[in-house]
């Protein structure tokens, strides 16, 4: 009965409040719900909170890393001097490859950089993109539909691999297996997962991160698919301004938002 007079008197509050007029105002309000959420999440590495998460691994022996779409190296310079791991970085684009391309003096001994674009098969495909050291540069063909893209996008034709073909090749580099993996490659994570699976499946990294946002919509791939792929591992959501991370049902639809977010594989094993 009580539970019956709360739905009633729940039911009729959103209907008072359910005008056109208000819905400018519930739509800020999401606005800023899903940011605090770790939705429509971008920025500096404080505001984004990768920052704190690279600093709550570091204590689980981050010795060597790989970072794909790696752009011109931000990422993989804090990977670096948080964790002190090695890191093998990929980005396809040349423009930030020459920069990428810096580390390695920056570096030495612990960068390595690859002119290479990596999917889920070899391929040649179309890379959209508006200049040179975009970090948006995707292989999604609708590109053109995501609103936050203001200029004009040019496409070139690029050749694509595997990191399991190119570990297969480089086996020397991959010798004191991976612990960290990174992927931003603007719609493409999952492809580059798939062509991952038999290097994920043998050295088994503890951790791998990855970024869902708007692109998913158009591709149809979701957290529920890629948990799927990899049931020994469990899923978790970076929270923005350093507030942590936090593990997610996967299979919840209030966690399958094509919003800007990074999550992460974490290993079953490991207590986070």
């Amino acid at each position: 009965m009580i539970i019956r007079i709360i739905n009633f008197l729940i039911n009729n509050f959103i209907k008072i409040f359910s005008f056109k007029c208000l819905m400018p105002f519930y739509k800020f309000l999401m606005h800023f719900s899903l940011k605090a959420s770790g939705y429509k999440n971008s920025g500096n590495f404080h505001i984004t909170g990768e920052s704190f998460f690279l600093k709550s691994i570091k204590k689980f022996n981050i010795k060597n890393s790989i970072d794909i779409g790696a752009n011109i190296g931000d990422y993989s310079k804090k990977i670096i001097e948080i964790t002190n791991s090695n890191v093998l970085a990929f980005e396809i684009m040349k423009g930030s490859f020459k920069k990428l391309k810096l580390l390695e003096i920056k570096f030495p001994g612990k960068f390595k950089c690859f002119n290479i674009g990596l999917s889920d098969k070899k391929e040649a495909k179309y890379i959209y993109f508006q200049d040179s050291t975009s970090q948006l540069a995707s292989l999604e063909k609708n590109v053109n539909r995501l609103n936050y893209l203001k200029k004009k996008i040019n496409k070139k034709k690029i050749q694509l691999h595997t990191l399991d073909q190119f570990a297969s090749n480089k086996k020397e580099l991959f010798k004191d297996g991976i612990d960290f993996v990174k992927i931003d490659t603007e719609g493409a994570d999952y492809k580059v997962l798939l062509g991952s699976l038999k290097i994920i499946k043998k050295y088994k990294p503890k951790f791998i991160q990855f970024e869902m946002n708007w692109h998913y919509l158009f591709s149809g791939i979701n957290l529920f698919i890629i948990s799927q792929k990899f049931t020994n591992y469990k899923v978790y959501k970076i929270l923005p301004y350093n507030l942590g991370i936090v593990e997610i049902d996967p299979n919840h639809p209030d966690n399958n938002l094509f919003h800007l977010s990074n999550f992460v594989l974490v290993r079953k094993d490991i207590k986070m």
